[in-house]
């Protein structure tokens, strides 16, 4: 499993704790004897149980969600939470309340810490910085295909909710706003300056997301508002401030930014669903009974082709997939290397015979015992490299490069290139001290010598492994140009 989809259903229980609190109102009562206060420490520490393991789990999450859930408590607090006189007899209700703010938030803070700390002590990463993205954006087109769905139903319900709160606000109300209409002009000019600006730089999506945020936000502020509405519209607002980020800005090292859309898409993926989810329940009954038949037949036909156009996406895209085989020849089973026994591979203009390093590998299988460092050759990214360390689960000298190199950036940038410099000299040199030498220092028990070794580090360093066949190492399978030796120990 990668680590978004380990993180996925914490997240979901984040959210849905964050509603508790909301739907509670920070009224924690006396039960058995137990205090109100110990019920809400208690809730707050599963908050930061839950909090504290995205940070482990899936990094990218963890400061969405801590921010999401420190906006729940400081709101559920604010409009609800009545604070005892004692705590502090009389000072301000402002002050005694930013007090207990600040203290829940430190306490939930603090917790997700102090719950993980032997891995926040020893965590380090080379992602630790943002920059301006300034080269090709997301096209609108693509982003209402990948979007399409959710926003439809959420700017339906957008619309209702609008219309019913028109409806139930006499225009005398709009009276309230006059001494603020030079305030609210500022803001408006500002707004579409800022829009107009992101157009010149390429945003395309930038007048949607952008009105669609300020509609979410202004629908948060409805008089008499329930509260599971107003979290809807919130994280509404939060998915598409993600995905305008993504626009504008991309995580330093990334890929591309590949990684920065990917990670914060698929926080907005949960945040629309969810919503979008909500919303349509609370927009059905609407549809149903109160929209006039011709707007609610359309309003229908188009949903329904919506969610048609969205279901064929996991029938075309799986027939694609399967289509899409190295080999043609190859039997269709749940076994995931049973396609080598059939493929071949080019590489380093060689061509590659898979079905030799499928039969080494089904070797090691049944007959290694316990985890031995294997060594074979290391190749640049997305190649046919660390394919025995790959289906063997065994430790290997360098794993994927490019891996390697992301999860150990805090450290010596050196430590990477060394091994991979040390792994080409062994294959590749005729002196067998040096060799000897490699194997000690990372405990080799295992050499992989095939035609991706061949290929790879031709020459007289080859050599070797069969002139000390039998003194240093062992040839323990052969297989036409696939041999594993096994080092000998003393």
């Amino acid at each position: 499993l990668h680590a978004h989809l380990i993180a996925l259903p914490v997240t979901i229980l984040v959210i849905g704790w964050g509603l508790g609190l909301l739907l509670n109102k920070w009224n924690w009562k006396s039960d058995n004897g137990i205090k109100p206060w110990v019920y809400a420490v208690l809730s707050l520490m599963f908050g930061g149980l839950s909090i504290g393991f995205l940070r482990a789990a899936n990094t990218w999450d963890f400061p969405t969600y801590l921010l999401l859930s420190c906006l729940v408590i400081l709101y559920t607090i604010i409009r609800y939470a009545d604070i005892p006189e004692k705590i502090l007899p009389g000072k301000p209700i402002w002050l005694v309340k930013t007090l207990f703010v600040l203290g829940n938030l430190g306490l939930l803070i603090g917790l997700t810490t102090l719950f993980y700390l032997p891995f926040t002590m020893n965590f380090g990463t080379s992602y630790g910085s943002v920059s301006v993205w300034t080269t090709d954006h997301s096209p609108i087109s693509s982003y209402l295909v990948h979007w399409g769905v959710q926003l439809f139903i959420l700017i339906s319900w957008f619309v209702w909710e609008t219309r019913e709160w028109l409806a139930s606000t006499p225009v005398s109300s709009l009276k309230k706003l006059k001494p603020y209409t030079g305030l609210l002009q500022i803001v408006l000019v500002l707004f579409g300056l800022v829009l107009v600006m992101l157009t010149i730089l390429g945003v395309q999506i930038a007048w949607l997301a952008g009105i669609m945020g300020a509609w979410s936000l202004i629908l948060i502020f409805r008089p008499g508002q329930p509260d599971k509405k107003r979290l809807v519209f919130f994280i509404t607002g939060t998915a598409l401030l993600l995905t305008l980020f993504v626009e504008m800005f991309v995580l330093t090292g990334d890929i591309g930014r590949m990684n920065t859309v990917f990670k914060f898409y698929y926080q907005a993926w949960t945040f629309f669903g969810l919503a979008a989810g909500a919303a349509l329940v609370w927009l059905i009954p609407a549809v149903s009974t109160r929209w006039r038949t011709s707007v609610s037949t359309i309003w229908q036909v188009v949903i329904i082709l919506l969610f048609f156009g969205a279901a064929l996406y996991p029938i075309t895209a799986a027939t694609d997939k399967i289509r899409d085989r190295m080999s043609v020849a190859a039997t269709h089973t749940l076994d995931g290397i049973e396609f080598m026994s059939t493929s071949h591979y080019g590489d380093q203009s060689v061509d590659l015979d898979l079905n030799q390093d499928y039969q080494g590998i089904l070797w090691m299988q049944q007959n290694v015992v316990g985890s031995p460092v294997i060594v074979e050759a290391n190749t640049v990214e997305y190649r046919w490299g660390n394919r025995y360390t790959i289906y063997t689960g065994l430790p290997g000298v360098l794993g994927w490069n490019w891996h390697q190199r992301q999860q150990r950036g805090f450290i010596d940038s050196n430590g990477i290139a060394n091994r991979l410099n040390d792994i080409m000299n062994f294959y590749a040199t005729t002196d067998s001290q040096i060799a000897l030498d490699f194997l000690e220092r990372y405990h080799v028990s295992y050499i992989i010598l095939g035609q991706m070794e061949r290929a790879y580090y031709p020459g007289e360093g080859l050599d070797k492994f069969a002139k000390y066949d039998g003194i240093y190492w062992k040839e323990v399978f052969k297989y036409q140009d696939t041999v594993i030796y096994q080092v000998i120990s003393e």
